[in-house]
């Protein structure tokens, strides 16, 4: 069944002193966009991570927001006090150039950067493990949201191609009657133009068939009927189609405005505009589409 590309799914892991908590979002995009949020110190694990994702994602803009506690956090921030010593040297001798009053404090000390530091020198295998786990219960929700979410457009774009379908049958139905039409029309103005006299038989049937040639539009239902049939066949797939559907919809289209250009009557042109207009609500859902 297809999937959307958007969703949101939530994990959480609490063990070996840790509590990990992963939110991850996706949106619409042309390809898999990864972006992963971590603190500093477990910027290592930033490419092992993105690789869990790929492997169970192809198509979204994905972001991984990571919220991790420790059960002891006071002993992992660590002051870098040679800095801290030049931060004060600096600001006492300022103040001693321009008469300012008041001395350093530990509350100007907060507000300077890099100051404050976590002592955790790296992620461990603990640390790894957990991270993995949860990332892969919030994929385990998103990619279940994107599921319910992907039914809904099957089911919607299923509607729209029986709505499709309906189009082409009244199209064909009125192309079929065009060779006739074109007969009687034509050789109505050539009765209005030479009246009671002499015109060639041959040469007006020759007229009317290349006419009716120009005119024939089968070659075109034919192949729109045929992309109309792969494009209900990819809803039922397991794998990503959204590609698949997007180059389908374009050769639609392109039939479509094929039928158009050549229509002969007002009823067909109107019918290939609301043709055309049940495909493109078509083309704003696949949009959607992994």
């Amino acid at each position: 069944m297809i999937s959307s590309m958007t969703g949101f799914g939530r994990g959480e892991v609490a063990r070996d002193g840790y509590k990990a908590t992963f939110e991850v979002s996706s949106v619409n995009g042309r390809h898999l966009d990864v972006s992963l949020r971590l603190p500093r110190w477990l910027f290592s694990l930033e490419m092992p991570l993105k690789s869990l994702v790929n492997e169970r994602l192809s198509r979204g803009k994905v972001v991984c927001q990571l919220t991790l506690e420790k059960d002891t956090p006071g002993g992992d921030i660590g002051l870098n006090e040679p800095l801290a010593e030049v931060y004060i040297k600096v600001l006492t001798d300022l103040a001693a150039r321009h008469g300012l009053e008041g001395g350093v404090t530990v509350s100007d000390l907060l507000r300077l950067p890099d100051l404050w530091s976590s002592r955790t020198e790296g992620p461990n295998d603990v640390v790894e493990g957990i991270l993995r786990e949860t990332l892969n219960v919030a994929l385990d929700e998103l990619i279940a949201v994107r599921s319910a979410e992907g039914a809904a457009l099957a089911a919607d774009l299923r509607a729209r191609l029986e709505t499709v379908n309906d189009h082409l049958v009244v199209i064909r139905k009125e192309a079929a009657g065009l060779p006739d039409a074109i007969r009687e029309k034509l050789s109505s103005c050539v009765k209005q133009l030479f009246g009671s006299g002499e015109y060639d038989p041959q040469r007006l049937a020759q007229e009317i068939a290349y006419l009716a040639e120009r005119a024939d539009i089968t070659e075109e239902c034919v192949r729109l009927d045929v992309h109309r049939g792969h494009f209900a066949e990819a809803l039922e797939s397991d794998q990503a189609v959204g590609r698949r559907l997007n180059f389908l919809l374009q050769e639609l289209n392109r039939e479509a405005n094929t039928i158009g250009s050549k229509s002969a009557s007002a009823e067909t042109a109107t019918r290939v505009v609301a043709l055309k207009e049940e495909l493109e609500r078509i083309r704003e859902q696949v949009q959607n589409i992994e």
